[in-house]
């Protein structure tokens, strides 16, 4: 159930990625999982009165260098960014995350994929 099943690390240009920042983000996004689901579950929560839950989940927590954000599709599939940049904001990650989501939900709908 929280397995990832797609990890890519973007690195600087010309360069690939060194084995220990992959291991040093695998360790990150399986950190994070469990974040997603203490924020899930206090989200159900909030919303036991009749109210919408919200498929971004916002900074799920800061590690090292690092800022972890999280969103939910309806089908419970988690989509989780780690970023280096202190400046993002809010509007720019929902942006983000309802454009990965649209991409995922067209491949996965596509029936010659």
């Amino acid at each position: 159930q929280n397995n990832p099943l797609y990890l890519r690390t973007f690195g600087a240009a010309g360069g690939g990625e060194a084995a220990p920042d992959t291991l040093r983000f695998h360790f990150i996004v399986h950190a994070a999982l469990d974040h997603v689901e203490e924020k899930l579950a206090s989200q159900r929560t909030a919303a036991a009165g009749g109210g919408k839950l919200d498929p971004y989940l916002g900074l799920l927590y800061p590690i090292e260098d690092y800022r972890v954000y999280g969103y939910v599709t309806n089908s419970r599939a988690k989509l989780l960014t780690v970023v280096d940049d202190d400046e993002v904001k809010d509007a720019e990650m929902r942006a983000l995350f309802r454009r990965l989501h649209t991409l995922y939900v067209d491949t996965i709908s596509n029936p010659f994929h």
